[in-house]
C-alpha cells in the first residue's frame, strides 16, 4: 500500500512505496555476490587497456612502502607513467597501503569487488527496489575504470566507511551532505595527519599536481561542476526538499568539480526509493552511455569529449534524480540547533520533522 506522509499544513502528500529493509544476512550476501560478480567485470577489462584509474593510487602505495615521495613517481614521463599528474590527494595513497604488495591486477580486483559489495549494501538500505540501480551504466563503468565513487557510496549505510572520504575528498563531500558523521570528520583528520607525518611536503606536492594537470589541459579543464551546464542548475531545484539527504546530495554533486563521465553518476542511484525509479534512471543510463560512445570517437580532443559528456549527464541524470526528490514532501531529521533556529520559515521551505 502507498505510503502517505502528513505535511505539517495539514495536507497528505503521496510519497513513493518503500519496501520492507532487508534482513542483514540477505543484504550481506547479495553484497557479496554482486561484489564477486562486478570483481570478475573488473579482471575482464584488463583486457582492453593495461590500467585501471586506481592503478596510479596503487602505485602510490607501493612508492610510500618503498620510502619515495608518490608525486615523484607517478604522471608523466615518471616511473609509473601516468597521462595526467597524480591528482589524490596522499590519504588515498594510504588507504591504499595493505593492497600494495599485491600485483596491479589482484589489487585492483579486490578493490572492485570491496567498492560494489559497499554500493549494494548502500542501496539495499530502503528495500530491494533499489538495487535495480546497480545494473546500470553508470556502475558498470566505475567498476571498469577501479572509481572510489561505488565504496564510497556506502558510508550512507555504513558510516565507518565515511573515513575514506579524505582520499576523494569532492566525492567524499558529496556523501557527506547524505549523512554526516563523526566517522568522516575524526578518520579524515587521522588520515591528513598521518599523511604528514609520512610525507611533509605532500600538500605542496599535490597542488603542484593539480596546478600541472591545469596547464595541460588549459585553456579546457578536466574537472568541473556539473551547475556550470545549463541544464545543470536544475539540480538547485532540489534544496526545495532540503530535509531529504538524497536532495542534498544531488545539490552537492552537481556543485563539486567532478571529471563529468558517467562513473561519477553512482551517487545518483541512492535517490531513487523503488525498483520503478531504479529501473528507469538505469535505463537512461545506459542511453546516455551509448550515446557518449557513438560521439566521442568523432571528437577530436579529451576536452571536447568531457565537454560533450557534462552536458549530456547534466541534461539527463541531474533533471531525472531532481523530479525523483520534488515529488516527495520535504521531511527528515535535522540537529536540535538547526530546528531551533528555523521555526519562523515558512513552512514550504522549512518542511517537518520526519514521524
Amino acid at each position: 500500500m502507498t505510503d502517505t506522509h502528513r505535511a505539517s499544513s495539514g495536507r497528505h502528500v503521496a510519497g513513493p512505496r518503500v519496501a520492507s529493509p532487508v534482513s542483514w544476512r540477505g543484504r550481506l550476501a547479495l553484497s557479496v555476490i554482486l561484489g564477486a560478480l562486478c570483481a570478475w567485470t573488473t579482471y575482464g577489462a584488463f583486457a582492453v587497456g593495461p590500467h585501471r584509474d586506481i592503478a596510479q593510487v596503487w602505485a602510490s602505495a607501493r612508492a610510500i612502502v618503498h620510502g619515495q615521495n608518490p608525486y615523484d613517481v607517478v604522471g608523466p614521463g615518471k616511473a609509473f607513467y601516468w597521462k595526467w599528474p597524480l591528482m589524490y590527494p596522499l590519504p588515498a595513497a594510504l588507504v591504499m597501503i595493505p593492497l600494495a604488495h599485491l600485483s596491479e591486477v589482484v589489487a585492483t580486483v579486490i578493490f572492485s569487488a570491496l567498492a560494489a559489495a559497499a554500493f549494494a549494501w548502500a542501496l539495499m538500505e530502503h528495500g530491494y527496489g533499489p538495487l535495480a540501480g546497480f545494473f546500470s551504466a553508470s556502475l558498470m563503468a566505475a567498476v571498469c575504470a577501479g572509481q572510489w565513487s561505488p565504496l564510497l557510496a556506502g558510508a550512507v549505510a555504513a558510516p565507518w566507511i565515511g573515513v575514506l572520504f579524505a582520499a576523494k575528498p569532492t566525492m567524499g563531500a558529496v556523501y557527506f551532505a547524505y549523512r554526516p558523521s563523526w566517522w568522516a570528520i575524526g578518520g579524515g583528520l587521522v588520515l591528513v595527519a598521518v599523511s604528514f607525518a609520512v610525507e611533509p611536503t605532500w600538500l605542496g606536492d599535490w597542488r603542484a599536481a593539480i596546478a600541472q594537470n591545469a596547464a595541460l589541459w588549459a585553456p579546457a579543464t578536466s574537472y568541473r561542476p556539473l551547475i556550470v551546464e545549463k541544464a545543470g542548475v536544475i539540480a538547485l531545484l532540489a534544496l526545495f526538499r532540503w530535509r531529504r539527504p538524497e536532495a542534498r546530495l544531488i545539490a552537492m554533486l552537481a556543485c563539486v568539480p567532478i571529471s563529468p563521465l558517467p562513473y561519477e553518476m553512482v551517487a545518483l542511484y541512492l535517490v531513487p526509493r523503488t525498483a520503478g525509479e531504479a529501473a528507469l534512471m538505469s535505463a537512461l543510463s545506459w542511453g546516455v552511455q551509448f550515446r557518449i560512445d557513438a560521439v566521442m570517437p568523432r571528437l577530436t580532443t579529451d576536452a571536447a569529449a568531457y565537454d560533450y559528456s557534462a552536458r549530456l549527464l547534466a541534461l539527463v541524470m541531474i533533471p531525472l534524480a531532481t523530479v525523483m526528490v520534488l515529488r516527495r514532501p520535504n521531511e527528515g531529521a535535522v540537529p536540535a540547533w538547526l530546528e531551533s533556529r528555523i521555526g519562523t520559515w515558512p513552512i514550504w521551505l522549512r518542511g517537518a520533522r520526519r514521524a
